[in-house]
């Protein structure tokens, strides 16, 4: 016999998503003449595309139409539940993860807003001095080039040290774009004639429990296809706000 809770935690799940989706949707129509930056919508798109996906189910309804497909979908129902002691923590474990990633993105997410408003306000404050020369001071027509470059190096050891984040984060998009998806069948193969007989079973039971396996994969997928996306607009948002501060450091 099923589990009922099982196929209500997947209707659950598939309604909340549907109305973050609707929710989604109806706030980007009310934003959409709003004076938001791209890059923000697009961080906070990815933030509800986290939420909607970072929950990874390993109990869905399990039905069929026909007297054949239902007979196998009893006999799947009782081997997910015989095997609920070992997909089951994996799954708990993924989603904890997940939790925790969506968190911490939501929280960068709003970081950034907050930041970019303030420097944005920084920026209207100065807006209104035009450029100063360095050292805060006019320089006089006779400067000579000594005296400039005195001036500049009294500038420079009041600059903070360049921590070059951007280019240590340079390389990691495209790690994220090779590691995002997960893969649940692989070779299996064997050398000697125990070991190629122990393939072909393995290779069996992977065939048989591909529909256990492989939504959990494809959920999985979808909730790092939405970490990568957020990490990826963060490192964008990232080098908008460097370069704002460059700028504002530069007309101080």
């Amino acid at each position: 016999m099923s589990n009922p809770n099982e196929n209500d935690v997947a209707t659950i799940l598939e309604q909340l998503r549907t109305e973050l989706r609707t929710l989604r949707t109806h706030q980007g129509e009310q934003d959409g003449g709003s004076a938001l930056r791209s890059i923000q919508r697009e961080l906070q798109r990815c933030a509800e595309q986290l939420e909607i996906t970072r929950v990874v189910s390993a109990h869905w309804p399990l039905e069929g139409r026909t007297l054949y497909e239902r007979g196998w979908a009893v006999i799947n129902r009782i081997v997910r539940r015989g095997l609920r002691w070992y997909i089951n923590p994996i799954v708990e474990q993924q989603n904890a993860f997940n939790a925790t990633a969506a968190r911490t993105m939501q929280l960068l997410v709003e970081a950034y807003a907050e930041l970019n408003d303030q420097l944005g306000e920084q920026t209207e404050r100065s807006s209104g001095r035009g450029p100063l020369s360095m050292a805060g001071s006019s320089l006089p027509s006779d400067t000579s080039t000594s005296d400039l470059q005195q001036l500049v190096q009294e500038e420079g050891v009041r600059e903070p040290p360049a921590a070059l984040t951007d280019l240590t984060l340079r390389p990691w998009p495209a790690k994220l774009r090779e590691q995002v998806s997960i893969e649940a069948h692989w070779p299996i193969e064997g050398t000697t004639p125990l070991t190629q007989a122990r393939a072909i079973a393995q290779r069996g039971v992977r065939q048989y429990l591909r529909w256990l396996i492989n939504p959990i994969v494809e959920q999985q997928n979808g909730a790092n296809a939405a970490i990568s996306a957020t990490i990826l607009h963060l490192i964008a948002a990232d080098a908008e706000l460097r370069a704002k501060l460059a700028n504002l450091r530069a007309h101080r």
